[in-house]
């Protein structure tokens, strides 16, 4: 019996001191960051190739006409822009009735609601005028520090506040046969058109990018309702002569402001931990196990690929996941995961969407919804 448990104290003995080793290896391991890689360089390089937003910037602007999601969760009272249920309601019944549906339902619709309309519209006339303001600003550029979480406008609020813009342009300039001015509502749709293929074509941001993709396809739709009305509403829209393409710059600017987001979201992550607010092991913790640089490389060799690889259906073709992220081995993986086994961790959930094929299929659709519309004139 004694043995027995000689044996069992001299095992717990072992286990533990392995234990500690182990962890005295994995922090001396992980002691000191990275220094950049080629890719790291490479990605910082399209971001420098960014042009520098001018004082009529429309990100800026867009920030101080809505907040943002800090911003309206640390001073909500300060939210300038906000619809009560009857307007919300109202919107989301113009979106139904003349969005995807024939210009008689439209124009009932107008009909129909004349006053509701007239209040919703006088209730917001002061944002409407900074609504068309935002679509005559030339630029669209976010600044590096502003490619943060916390930092996104809020866009439901604009998509509301734009719907609302195209009611009152509709609204105001009927005439007696219809109450939907549809001459005004193509001018208005040429204006906006212009500056949303802007933001297309100009923002760093992955979820902007996915975002105002949802808005060309609104506007498409919609102008294929009034080409019931007016045959020739697509040849009065400039921005849509043009197919919809992405060329290799439009990736560059995507997956760097991509990769930028991550490092500024990393970034913020650190000074937090850092704080002296912050808990001792939660100082030690990212101290020890949060590489900034590394993590910018990892980031780095993913959206570089990606940028590089042929757009492709075939699995065969999809980047591959590194070794550290589906190894068989347990063991092996354990030894690939010893330096930055946070960071690489993170890394492997890049993998699991192929963002390049997203965004063309995006745009595909976005072209697809322009040709369809140019064959009915």
């Amino acid at each position: 019996m004694m043995m027995l448990l000689k044996t069992i104290g001299v095992l717990v003995g072992l286990i533990s001191s392995l234990l500690v080793f182990a962890v005295v290896c994995l922090v001396a391991i992980n002691a000191s960051d990275r220094t950049k890689s080629p890719n790291t360089l490479l990605v910082e390089s399209w971001l420098k190739q960014q042009p520098v937003a001018s004082s009529e910037n429309g990100v800026e602007y867009a920030m101080k006409m809505l907040s943002t999601i800090e911003g309206a969760k640390s001073n909500p009272q300060e939210t300038s822009l906000s619809f009560s249920t009857q307007q919300t309601k109202l919107i989301r019944d113009f979106k139904e009735a003349c969005h995807l549906a024939y210009w008689e339902t439209c124009n009932e619709f107008f009909n129909r609601n004349s006053e509701t309309i007239n209040r919703a519209i006088n209730a917001h006339q002061a944002n409407i005028d900074k609504y068309n303001i935002l679509v005559a600003m030339p630029d669209w550029q976010e600044n590096d520090q502003s490619l943060i979480p916390q930092d996104q406008i809020l866009w439901s609020q604009l998509f509301q506040l734009r719907e609302l813009s195209l009611l009152e342009t509709m609204n105001r300039s009927g005439s007696i046969a219809s109450k939907i001015g549809v001459d005004a509502a193509i001018a208005f749709l040429n204006k906006e058109t212009h500056f949303w293929n802007n933001v297309y074509h100009s923002s760093g941001s992955l979820l902007v990018h996915m975002i105002v993709s949802g808005v060309l396809k609104e506007q498409l739709r919609f102008a294929g309702t009034l080409a019931q009305s007016n045959k020739e509403v697509v040849k009065n829209i400039s921005a849509w002569q043009s197919p919809f393409s992405l060329n290799q710059n439009d990736y560059e600017r995507i997956f760097s402001g991509e990769w930028l987001f991550g490092h500024n979201a990393m970034q913020q992550m650190v000074m937090e931990a850092q704080l002296d607010t912050a808990p001792f092991y939660e100082q030690w913790l990212a101290k020890m196990f949060i590489k900034p640089i590394d993590d910018d490389n990892l980031r780095a060799e993913y959206f570089v690929n990606m940028v590089k690889e042929p757009v492709s259906t075939d699995a065969s073709l999809l980047l591959k996941k590194p070794e550290y992220c589906n190894n068989d081995n347990s063991l092996l993986q354990l030894w690939q995961l010893r330096y930055n086994p946070v960071g690489k961790i993170l890394s492997c959930s890049y993998y699991e969407t192929d963002l390049k094929l997203r965004i063309v299929n995006m745009n595909n659709e976005i072209e697809q919804l322009r040709s369809n519309l140019m064959m009915t004139q």
